[in-house]
């Protein structure tokens, strides 16, 4: 069983028993449809719960209509009619034995992009540095009518069947902006130049939830240790926030995050549980528990951070989107076989507002897609290239029960994504090849590598399913360039293709505004090159997660990397390279000793071809049928192997879906 006896050992918070240190802090999954949850949410708070999360702390919900999104992706947590939906979330979740709690919030000044239909209000007319405009100064009358708002979510999340609700003051948000000096400038009971006056709203809101929903339910707060902004509040003024709390109106928990709103979710370059210390610091100045979270990804660092006294309970987020089976992997001794959140941020924070994971296909598809099982019958299944599809296909038709062999013509597993890697700061990619390895040795998947998938050797297996993962191969340049240029693209230069730095070096992207010139930006200046970078876009790094764009930035700044936008090379000869403007077609020059360009994609759909109509069944994933992300790569493997085993796949010619 467990090696993690104090992660596993029970805990309570208010005088309530929760069964381990393992809480699921509030993340929304944009599941939810006019302001109501819907049945794809509550299937997917069921499975974690279902794998022994301790305590599941759901998504912020609003409390107020001055805090809509007019896409209305947030349970509306003041509206009655909504309770329903909300106690049926309460079910599926207490039905394993978990825990679940409720956030609560108002976003004052910060709905993100400017997305709301109501005035904005804040404690001051100061503006966020996310958002143009200043808000409107609430009044001492709209600050009630808030405070109201938050105790009578807080009655409906109580009626709805929660365990507990937990008060918002963190990440820049309404609350926070009372407490922080830089957003309050109030001169009134509620002002910014007083710890009592920054502390009165969050004050009041306590006191009023505890008189509409009585002393003995369950009521926590969590706060940014660190803001990690200029003239945001420190370490230091949390801790006094957390003391004058305590002593006037004391909550049953903290919890603790870091960072503001569209920065707080963090990405590989944060060290792995930064927050830990930040708690320990906080926990010396209460009595009752402490929860962090912050990049805390696999059992071995949460088991310490609990044993060492540096927190109460763990706060896994990302781990369990990436893994539902995180704990009950961790409860049972099979940490090795944890799938791990890889941190690049970027389908758990899409833009487009819906929950997903980039290595895991099922984050978000709980309700249409069953947990896998074994198949009804056991087939061969022949893997053609260990690229991230493969690797995942293997994987999944394993595990399923299929005897599985997997070609790869390189002498290691990984394809592109060992390229990618090869960028600072991205090598946290990897973990998934050798997550994907790990597995296909435990599940007896034939691996032959430095083996090319030839027709003959295909077919000589006698497969009943063939997955062609043989994915994408660079294309030259499109523009011409004599012999004296040295020219790559950024594939054979984070392959290791060029040794030596050059002096001066440009890097053209493609547009896209993704990682790819980022990284040989990056690459290349670390190594001590005087780097210019260019793109026929409007700006640099704009596919680029929002999380991770402040430190792609700051980066390449200290690096010296200068930019040019709106700009593309038409020739190159010699150390001349030849640009246009790309809106008003205007030439112009640089001198450089290497010219680095993120080409198109081709691919390779050679035995696809050779196949068709030679076996039982045929699919193509990843980038063999189209080159695109990580994301794409992991997804296509888990449906093709979905549909084979649902008999929903054959050669019949339809062999992309």
């Amino acid at each position: 069983m467990s090696g993690y006896p104090h992660l596993f050992a029970p805990g309570t918070i208010g005088g309530l028993a929760i069964r381990n240190r393992i809480v699921q802090p509030p993340m929304g999954t944009g599941l939810v449809e006019n302001g109501r949850l819907t049945r794809r949410d509550v299937a997917f708070q069921e499975e974690r719960a279902r794998a022994g999360v301790g305590l599941i702390v759901t998504g912020a919900a609003v409390v107020h209509p001055t805090s809509l999104f007019p896409v209305r992706i947030i349970v509306e947590a003041w509206d009655e009619d909504g309770i329903d939906s909300l106690r049926a979330r309460c079910e599926a979740v207490q039905r394993h034995g978990a825990r679940i709690f409720g956030q609560l919030v108002h976003l004052g000044r910060e709905s993100p992009g400017g997305l709301t239909n109501s005035v904005p209000m804040a404690p001051s007319p100061v503006a966020s540095p996310r958002d143009p405009s200043p808000p409107h100064e609430m009044s001492v009358a709209e600050v009630r009518m808030i405070v109201d708002a938050f105790a009578r979510s807080a009655a409906n999340f109580q009626a709805a069947g929660y365990d507990g609700v937990e008060i918002s003051a963190g990440h820049g948000y309404l609350v926070a902006q009372f407490l922080s000096p830089s957003s309050n400038r109030r001169t009134d009971a509620y002002r910014g130049d007083t710890l009592d006056g920054r502390t009165r709203l969050l004050r009041e809101i306590v006191e009023e939830m505890r008189s509409r929903c009585g002393d003995g339910y369950p009521l926590g707060i969590r706060l940014s240790a660190e803001e990690e902004t200029p003239d945001g509040l420190t370490l230091d003024d949390t801790r006094e926030i957390v003391y004058a709390i305590q002593d006037a109106a004391p909550v049953d928990y903290i919890s603790l995050t870091a960072g503001m709103r569209g920065a707080y979710v963090k990405d590989a370059t944060y060290a792995e549980g930064f927050t830990l210390e930040w708690a320990a610091a906080v926990k010396q100045d209460v009595d009752v528990p402490v929860m962090a979270a912050g990049r805390i990804r696999f059992p071995d660092l949460a088991e310490r951070a609990v044993a060492s006294g540096q927190v109460d309970f763990v706060a896994i987020g990302r781990g369990v989107i990436a893994d539902p089976e995180w704990v009950s992997k961790a409860r049972e001794g099979r940490a090795a076989e944890i799938r791990p959140c890889i941190g690049i941020v970027q389908d758990c924070r899409a833009a487009h507002g819906q929950l997903g994971c980039a290595v895991n296909a099922r984050a978000g598809r709980e309700l249409e897609w069953e947990p896998p099982g074994r198949a009804a019958a056991s087939k061969r299944v022949v893997v053609a290239g260990a690229g991230p599809a493969g690797l995942e296909a293997a994987r999944v038709a394993a595990e399923s029960g299929h005897e599985v062999v997997l070609y790869e013509q390189a002498d290691v597993t990984g394809g592109q994504l060992r390229i990618a890697a090869a960028g600072p700061t991205r090598e946290e990619l990897l973990d998934f090849v050798f997550y994907a390895e790990r597995e296909l040795a435990r599940l007896g998947v034939d691996v032959r590598l430095q083996t090319p998938a030839t027709r003959d050797a295909v077919l000589a297996d006698a497969p009943d399913l063939v997955v062609v993962a043989t994915g994408a191969k660079p294309m030259p340049p499109e523009f011409p360039f004599d012999a004296a240029a040295q020219v790559v693209t950024v594939w054979e230069l984070l392959g290791g293709a060029v040794k030596e730095a050059p002096g001066r070096a440009v890097v053209l992207d493609d547009g896209s505004g993704f990682w790819h010139g980022v990284s040989a930006a990056e690459y290349l200046a670390e190594r001590g090159a005087a780097v210019e970078l260019l793109t026929p876009a409007r700006g640099i790094a704009l596919a680029i997660p929002h999380e991770s764009v402040a430190g792609v930035l700051a980066r390449l700044g200290s690096n010296g990397v200068c930019y040019r936008t709106l700009t593309t090379v038409t020739s190159v000869r010699g150390s001349t390279v030849s640009l246009a403007d790309a809106v008003t077609g205007e030439p112009s020059e640089l001198e450089a000793d290497l010219l680095v360009v993120r080409t198109r994609l081709l691919p390779d759909g050679a035995l696809l071809r050779e196949l068709a109509g030679e076996v039982p069944a045929l699919v193509a994933v990843g980038d063999c049928s189209a080159a695109r992300r990580l994301t794409h790569a992991v997804l296509d493997a888990n449906s093709a192997m979905r549909r084979f085993d649902e008999g929903r796949l054959d050669n019949a010619g339809m062999v992309v879906f």
